[in-house]
């Protein structure tokens, strides 16, 4: 049997598995995983394929104890219930199939393929955008008190002629008004006589205005992860809609893909740039 040697989507099956910890001590599902269709874009249907495998390594649980994406997953494709590791590694699943995703990793100068997602066989095959229907788009614009889409505002067109710039709609009387000081660039005031202006010192400088302070720290690619899913809710962003947030802000942060030298600074740099670009306030 060989390896895969594509991208794409896949359906398969994993007749062998077993639970084992990262360098760091993390909790990982390791699949073997065997393919049977291939997900042919220009035919949009799943095509036959036979000896193929790929090794899937999904990282199931991060630091303090908090499930990532790959929890949930797993949950959802072998119908664990994430009470147990143990009953995890000792379940029978190699007659589920599910649909895996490869694609490609790049490490310094390495380029390989990998597991990137799995999901069950009856998953979308594509990465489709979704999006809510124009019902309940506008219960979600009620729920947090944003504007109605296509409501025009009744504008009255005005009567009468416009005002001159400038004039009082008040009666002037014959008694003139008293002139108030007025203060000049210099720092004194006049009052508009001859011989009246009287100094007042010294202008100081504006108030300087306080810099915006840019948020610093550092975390990890598992706990940031953790932290986007806990900050933003699925039915803001949506698994899928989340992980190609996560690649962008790896690219723009990086300037590149995830190759496993990130440092601690730029993983928080990441969580906070989808955090602000999705949670604006």
């Amino acid at each position: 049997m060989s390896l895969i040697d594509k991208v794409g989507t896949f359906l398969g099956y994993a007749p062998s598995h077993g639970v084992d910890t990262t360098k760091n001590g993390y909790p990982q599902l390791i699949l073997q995983c065997e393919a049977s269709h291939y997900y042919d874009e220009d035919v949009e249907d799943y095509v036959e394929v036979a000896d193929q495998e790929l090794r899937a390594f999904l990282v199931l649980y991060g630091k303090e104890g908090k499930p990532l994406r790959n929890c949930e997953q797993v949950k959802k494709v072998f119908d664990w219930d994430g009470q147990s590791f143990q009953a995890l590694a000792e379940k029978d699943i190699s007659e589920t199939r599910f649909l895996f995703r490869v694609e490609e990793n790049t490490y310094g100068d390495n380029t390989t393929l990998q597991v990137s997602w799995i999901d069950v066989d009856t998953a979308s095959p594509t990465r489709q955008i979704s999006s809510l229907d124009t019902k309940d788009l506008q219960k979600l614009d009620a729920q947090f008190g944003l504007a109605k889409v296509g409501k025009k505002t009744d504008k009255k067109k005005p009567t009468g002629k416009p005002p001159i710039p400038g004039a009082s709609k008040k009666k002037t009387t014959k008694k003139k008004a008293e002139e108030k000081p007025v203060q000049t660039a210099t720092g004194a005031t006049t009052s508009g006589q001859p011989g009246k202006d009287v100094p007042l010192g010294p202008i100081g400088p504006p108030a300087p205005v306080k810099a915006e302070e840019k948020k610093t720290g550092s975390t990890t690619r598992e706990d940031a992860w953790a932290y986007v899913s806990d900050q933003i809710p699925e039915a803001a962003l949506s698994e899928e809609e989340r992980g190609i947030a996560w690649t962008k802000a790896i690219e723009t942060i990086h300037h590149g893909p995830d190759d496993d030298t990130l440092t601690p600074g730029e993983w928080f740099l990441v969580q906070e740039l989808i955090i602000s670009e999705t949670i604006p306030f």
